[in-house]
């Protein structure tokens, strides 16, 4: 298995994205159904490498049977099997809702077999970008991965009615210019050590002298993945993307587009470039940068008046929460980061899917109009109470778990940026209470007939959302639930993982 599932978890999906349309072509029932045994194959790949790497440690796969530092190599360990486990995860969360996500009047959320076909290969694709820059250990290939997943990105993006294509095109620059400034900074990297092998280059940089090349290079990566990973003061594109995306597809990209970009940035700063000078500098600033984020992404949500803009615009507060972790660089702040990660996707995607699905079948994105839907849909909204408690960071959901390790770690740090941190993560929870409970209140506790426009009609309120698109949003919030309530698991089998990681690049380092 450890021989087979390497190579097949970053193959099947992007196969799937070719065979996908042209299956299309004949008939639209076996393209849903391919789609979804392919995205289930894929998950069923990922918690066998998972479980792989819990038990018999790592796996280093060598594809075209070259190892590295000469081959392109892929490397499974506790952390990358967790993100792949949450990328595939997710993406059968957003194949389901792809599949039976009808608008209101039922019909399909694609007007014709082929470009239904189309759309379901770009998600597969998106899929197998994401897993691929999860895996591989070479940082050019990392790149590759990187504009493999940003293409099927923008196709999603600009499948969207309204302004999609507007905010696919601006999508469609930041990442290009994302994609050019990484570029260079590993092009800098490969003339001052003549390797892209991650492992290599973590050995050779240390003997490299600290010149004006190696901290440009450090700097462009770190500013060309920040622009993906939509960290403050570069996310623009973020707000726009995530509203004007359709449903299905903007759960998934909400809930791992980014942190696949902010996992790439860790391992990076974290383990190969960790022993520059340049390296320890752009962490330090990463923590100020965060804390910047954390906050104006939270004020910034409580001046939204539509929800899924208010759900874009907190995701900025939460990558500043993820940053701040990633900057600190201890043990535990590395795991509050991983965890946040873990919490905030599946609780972001549980929201997404949800508001977008209540966007579409009232008529309308406001607070005003999500009055008395609590008492129309209880289940469906007592599973965005119990995501909305996780980013607020209620105990035992998995974002109490999360904030408390980044809030530990911020104590241990210690000194101004500690202080900051730990200040900022606090004023995030407040004001993430103050924006989910004004949302809430209006579900649980309004009238219907307070809704605009709901009083004059003469129809009686049907459900919010049928119960094949709801499926995904009940799901998530008990894997919300269940991620808190299994919190130490995950930090006895992802800690020892990242504290061995410096060892093992120095025993195994040429």
């Amino acid at each position: 298995m450890r021989d087979v599932l390497p190579g097949l978890l970053v193959a099947l999906p992007l196969l799937g994205a070719a065979l996908i349309p042209l299956l299309a072509a004949l008939s639209r029932r076996p393209t849903r159904a391919a789609a979804l045994a392919l995205h289930a194959a894929i998950l069923a790949a990922a918690l066998g490498l998972f479980g792989s790497a819990a038990a018999d440690g790592p796996i280093r796969y060598a594809v075209g049977g070259w190892p590295g530092p000469w081959g392109i190599e892929l490397w499974f360990d506790g952390l990358s099997t967790l993100i792949a486990v949450l990328v595939a995860g997710m993406a059968c969360f957003a194949s389901f809702a792809q599949t039976f996500g009808a608008d209101r009047n039922g019909a399909a959320p694609a007007s014709t077999p082929l470009r239904e076909g189309l759309l379901r290969g770009a998600l597969l694709l998106l899929v197998g970008g994401l897993l691929g820059i999860v895996a591989t250990r070479d940082v050019f290939n990392l790149f590759v991965f990187l504009e493999i997943s940003s293409l099927a990105a923008y196709t999603l993006v600009a499948s969207g009615e309204g302004r999609g294509a507007v905010a696919a095109f601006r999508y469609l620059l930041a990442g290009t210019a994302a994609g050019s400034l990484y570029l260079f900074g590993v092009g800098f990297l490969y003339a001052l050590t003549g390797t892209l092998n991650m492992d290599d280059l973590a050995a050779r940089l240390p003997s490299v002298e600290a010149d004006a090349a190696l901290t440009v290079a450090v700097v462009l990566i770190a500013v060309g993945l920040s622009i993906k990973a939509a960290l403050f003061p570069l996310h623009g594109w973020l707000p726009d993307t995530y509203v004007y995306t359709p449903t299905p597809a903007a759960g998934f990209i909400a809930a791992v587009m980014a942190k696949v970009s902010a996992y790439a940035l860790l391992r990076l700063l974290g383990e190969v470039l960790a022993g520059t000078e340049a390296g320890a500098v752009v962490l330090e600033v990463m923590i100020w940068l965060g804390v910047a984020g954390v906050v104006a992404g939270g004020a910034l949500a409580v001046a939204q008046r539509a929800v899924t803009r208010m759900l874009a615009w907190s995701s900025i507060s939460a990558m500043g929460m993820i940053l701040i972790g990633v900057g600190m660089g201890s043990a535990l702040a590395i795991t509050g980061a991983l965890f946040h990660m873990a919490a905030h996707a599946l609780a972001k995607g549980c929201l997404f899917f949800g508001a977008g699905g209540i966007r579409s079948f009232e008529d309308g994105d406001e607070v005003g109009r999500w009055a008395g839907l609590g008492s129309r849909a209880p289940w469906t909204l007592a599973a965005l109470t119990v995501a909305a408690l996780s980013m607020i960071g209620i105990p035992p959901t998995a974002g109490f778990f999360s904030k408390y390790y980044l809030l530990s770690a911020s104590v241990e740090a210690g000194g101004p940026a500690g202080i900051a941190a730990f200040a900022a993560i606090i004023l995030s929870s407040l004001l993430a209470t103050v924006y989910f409970l004004r949302v809430l209140e209006a579900a649980w506790f309004r009238a219907p007939a307070e809704a605009p426009d709901r009083a004059a009609s003469a129809e009686p309120p049907g459900p919010v959302l049928p119960l094949p698109l709801a499926a995904p949003v009940v799901g998530l919030a008990v894997l919300v639930l269940l991620t808190g309530i299994f919190a130490h698991p995950f930090e006895r089998h992802v800690l020892p993982d990242w504290e061995s990681g410096a060892a093992r690049i120095a025993a195994e380092a040429p």
